[in-house]
């Protein structure tokens, strides 16, 4: 099993993906913001196959779409990525800066797995 975190800042706070990689699947966890918390949940199975599922009035999915859609091209399955970022009074222009990290993010996240 292998664990590490990768890290953004944006406003003063910290965007973290905690990863933990076992020898069958890779576990995400992706928090940030002033308020970190659970926002959408997506699920790769070993198929392939993506869902996601996100709680009424978070955003997240969008997030968690593209991590789980990277990731199973990537061919890591079964997979499962949480998301929860907030930032208060962000606005649309901060939201595509959160979203730009987030890809950022993703980016150092198959590198580090091998699949970059």
């Amino acid at each position: 099993m292998k664990q590490f975190e990768l890290h953004r800042h944006y406003r003063q706070r910290d965007i973290a993906a905690f990863v933990l990689q076992t020898d069958a699947g890779v576990h995400i966890s992706l928090f940030g913001g002033d308020r970190p918390h659970i926002g959408a949940v997506g699920v790769i199975d070993p198929e392939g196959g993506c869902a996601v599922t996100e709680f009424p009035t978070h955003r997240e999915g969008v997030v968690c779409e593209r991590w789980t859609a990277a990731l199973a091209a990537a061919g890591h399955r079964p997979a499962v990525v949480e998301a929860g970022i907030h930032y208060d009074d962000l606005g649309k222009a901060g939201i595509q800066d959160v979203l730009a990290l987030t890809d950022d993010l993703l980016a150092e996240l198959l590198q580090a797995l091998g699949t970059a």
